[in-house]
């Protein structure tokens, strides 16, 4: 069945609703520097648990290798690292992000229940590409409020099932935009006891009412 384009974000009609850290100086300049990646992304954790294990150790080494890679050897526009790895193509991956918060093409119908996770994993990669993702946060408080259920949490899309994992990606989304309007849209005491509800004698949590353990 054919379904017409839709937004990721949705900004619905009035009647028709479809759906801080420590400050670190970064380790490279220029390129870093210049599209503003906040510096929480170019540094090694500002928090550190003092026990250091074996899986520590080699997350240490994992994240310096990582950090390397983002060195530009002081030529931004070099077509390579020191370490040979292509530059990162800023401006298009921007473009394809922003693509992804717009209007989609029919296909994506499949995709509806998973509207949650396009939010987040696009508007986390703007974030930590340095940009400005402010000018979603009215579009993103309505879908959210439209895919929000009285018994607590949110589903996949309008008049879905609450599901723990949407629930998850949605806050973290609104998270990302900021601001009073985001957070005043989460029904908390609603959310608290859909949470209740789903945790298990175990200790374990149920992704939805009568549905699956996840470790997530």
């Amino acid at each position: 069945m054919s379904s017409p384009a839709r937004s990721a974000v949705t900004q619905p009609a009035a009647a028709d609703v479809d759906e801080e850290f420590p400050a670190h100086p970064p380790p490279h300049s220029s390129r870093i520097a210049a599209i503003m990646i906040p510096d929480v992304f170019t540094t090694g954790p500002p928090i550190r648990d003092v026990l250091e294990t074996d899986t520590s150790k080699v997350q240490d080494e994992t994240v310096e290798a990582c950090l390397s890679f983002l060195t530009d050897g002081g030529d931004a526009h070099a077509p390579a690292n020191a370490h040979g790895v292509p530059r990162l193509r800023h401006a298009e991956h921007v473009r394809f992000l922003r693509g992804s918060l717009g209007r989609l093409p029919p296909p994506f119908v499949a995709a509806d229940a998973s509207r949650p996770w396009f939010f987040y994993w696009s508007l986390n990669a703007l974030a930590l590409l340095g940009e400005d993702v402010s000018s979603y946060r009215p579009a993103l408080v309505e879908t959210a409020r439209s895919i929000q259920n009285e018994t607590g949490g949110f589903g996949g899309g309008f008049g879905q099932t609450s599901h723990l994992a949407t629930t998850y990606a949605v806050v973290l989304s609104l998270a990302i935009v900021g601001g009073e309007d985001c957070f005043e849209v989460v029904d908390r005491r609603s959310l608290w006891k859909w949470l209740c509800i789903l945790k298990q004698p175990d200790g374990g949590f149920r992704m939805g009412v009568n549905g699956e353990e996840d470790i997530r």
